[in-house]
């Protein structure tokens, strides 16, 4: 059976929501693509985790799996060790391994090899295998590698296990293929599907599958139906004049690179830690982006566009108040956060009146994260205590919600919105 690990240790998830492993106070977690890296905070330890899918889960998993040829070219004294305990498979071998580039010949005679000391373990569980690499940069320390095993004792897998992105994407396709058989439909780059002759951008889509992969058809469904109701909007609804929707222009706050990536052809502006506002139109059923090119048709700027985005997210906030959560003690620690989820939350944050009347509750300077487009948490800056709690729980939050907006925390000052970068005073 997996073992529990300690109450205050931490979480980290896999790609894809595949698992969850547990880690002590003070590591670090990276996530890169289908890798997991985790370092101890003295940096001595290291122990990434690569994730493989499996095409074929019923084939061969032996000391072959762990890929040595790859890992470790050179390496010497290899063994094997005990297997995890875990309820999956798991076979482990260790040894010693000189890292980085080969030494050329011709310096073999006036230098010795530096040899490292690892462990390198193989998990399977249904299609997924995880290779984790355990190094250190000392002699090798019998007590890490005990805080190594349960590190990986505490692996919890998904069920069920979510498809990689590409086999999601091939999936939607075969989807649509199926279910609207007189449209052309195909795959591009950055994961889109073009359906007719309009596109869908799956990353969203994707993240909500990966919390709930049993739920494929019913969110794949009503997303490909409301793409092909806006295909059928007529070009004067998609080019209307500007009077006809200067009311429901709307600002919408994106992840900078996801904007620059996917979202070039519309207008767009910077903002801060690295995020984005995009300008969208808002229809009882859905809303779209303004392209660059209706700015010109407008013949407004893009300044001038910022600035009836930002009337119209108080008006609708005046005609649809937002409810609060408030906990906390009146001079203690604080949190305030939206009672329900509105595409336009984290939008407020861009609202000075918006940042008045949280002024009034929380102090003149206040931090917020926003994990995602539908949610934020603001909280005052008194009681330095809960900031770590919060800023791992948006960190956390941010890898798993929908719609997913930025892990970092910003700052709310008389000088505006900027990242907040520090915990000191």
């Amino acid at each position: 059976m997996n073992h529990a690990a300690p109450d205050h240790w931490e979480v980290s998830t896999g790609p894809s929501n595949w698992f969850e492993i547990h880690r002590p106070p003070g590591w670090t977690c990276e996530a890169e693509g289908s890798i997991v890296h985790l370092r101890s905070s003295d940096d001595r330890i290291t122990l990434t985790l690569h994730s493989l899918w499996l095409d074929q889960p019923s084939g061969r998993f032996d000391a072959e799996s762990l890929q040595l040829d790859t890992i470790f070219p050179v390496r010497r004294n290899v063994q094997s060790i005990a297997p995890l305990d875990l309820d999956a498979p798991t076979v482990g071998l260790e040894g010693e391994a000189v890292l980085g580039p080969e030494t050329p010949w011709w310096k073999r005679a006036f230098s010795s090899p530096e040899w490292r000391r690892w462990r390198v373990w193989a998990i399977k569980h249904d299609e997924v295998c995880i290779i984790a690499v355990y190094l250190q940069n000392e002699e090798f320390d019998p007590e890490a590698n005990t805080l190594v095993r349960l590190m990986l004792e505490s692996l919890e897998f998904a069920e069920p296990l979510a498809e990689p992105p590409q086999q999601f994407a091939r999936r939607v396709l075969e989807f649509a293929s199926q279910h609207y058989p007189g449209r052309h439909c195909e795959l591009t780059d950055h994961l889109q599907l073009r359906l007719g002759e309009s596109t869908i951008n799956l990353f969203n889509l994707y993240r909500s599958y990966t919390n709930a992969p049993e739920r494929f058809d019913e969110m794949v469904e009503p997303a490909l139906q409301t793409l092909l109701e806006v295909e059928g909007w007529s070009q004067d609804r998609l080019n209307p004049p500007l009077d006809e929707v200067r009311d429901r222009i709307m600002p919408m706050l994106y992840p900078e690179e996801v904007q620059q990536n996917q979202f070039q052809e519309f207008a767009a502006s910077p903002w801060v830690a690295g995020l984005a506002i995009l300008y969208v139109v808002d229809e009882d059923d859905a809303y779209w982006y303004i392209r660059d090119d209706l700015l010109g048709q407008w013949q407004i700027d893009l300044e001038e566009l910022h600035e009836i985005a930002l009337q119209n997210l108080d008006a609708y906030f005046e005609e649809n108040p937002m409810e609060f959560m408030l906990s906390g003690e009146e001079d203690g620690p604080k949190l305030l956060m939206p009672s329900r989820p509105d595409a336009y939350n984290t939008a407020r944050l861009l609202s000075e009146t918006f940042h008045h009347g949280v002024q009034d509750i929380l102090g003149r300077e206040f931090a917020v994260g926003a994990p995602n487009r539908d949610f934020f948490v603001a909280f005052n800056l008194d009681h330095r205590e809960m900031l770590d709690q919060i800023r791992k729980k948006v960190a956390t939050d941010y890898e798993r919600m929908d719609h997913p907006l930025s892990s970092r925390l910003l700052l709310v000052s008389s000088d505006g919105v900027s990242e907040f970068l520090s915990d000191e005073p």
